[in-house]
């Protein structure tokens, strides 16, 4: 059996989770440079200890249309492989929650139907005290193609 520990945190109202190994740090919200043309779930990007760090609003990206608390609101930086390069990714969220630690043959199946969010982005589902935690699969919601025009715009 192997134990996994996953990040809580808020979409507005709605709670999800991440592996806490796909974690890099989280940090306060802070400027965000808008990037034009760019899709509109990303936000811009930001300056982090000198790597521009591309921001993704998951409100937008995962279709929630929530009232974000602005005064709660931090990034989540995750580190993401891609074209054999290490790349830091923030997202936006409303709340960072707690960490819960749940075997993995614990955790349900994704629902046919009843969620908010796209099937493809839903990992896993956990129940936790008596509720269900919606567990993202980040990799398909931070589509790295997607942001690699971002980083190449940002380039050129």
């Amino acid at each position: 059996m192997t134990q996994v520990q996953y990040l809580t945190f808020n979409i507005g109202l709605d709670l999800f989770a991440i592996e806490v190994l796909k974690i890099k740090e989280i940090i306060p919200i802070g400027t965000i440079t808008k990037i034009p043309q760019m899709e509109s779930f990303i936000e811009g990007v930001m300056n982090i200890r000198g790597s521009v760090v591309p921001i993704i609003d998951m409100n937008s990206r995962l279709e929630l249309n929530t009232i974000m608390d602005s005064n709660k609101e931090s990034i989540i930086i995750i580190e993401i492989e891609y074209d054999g390069e290490l790349n830091d990714i923030g997202f936006i969220v409303s709340k960072v929650d707690k960490v819960f630690t749940k075997d993995t043959v614990e955790l349900e199946s994704t629902p046919i139907f009843g969620s908010k969010v796209k099937k493809i982005f839903i990992k896993n589902i956990a129940k936790v005290d008596e509720m269900f935690i919606t567990i993202l699969d980040i990799e398909k919601i931070l589509n790295l193609d997607e942001l690699s025009a971002t980083k190449q715009n940002i380039k050129d």
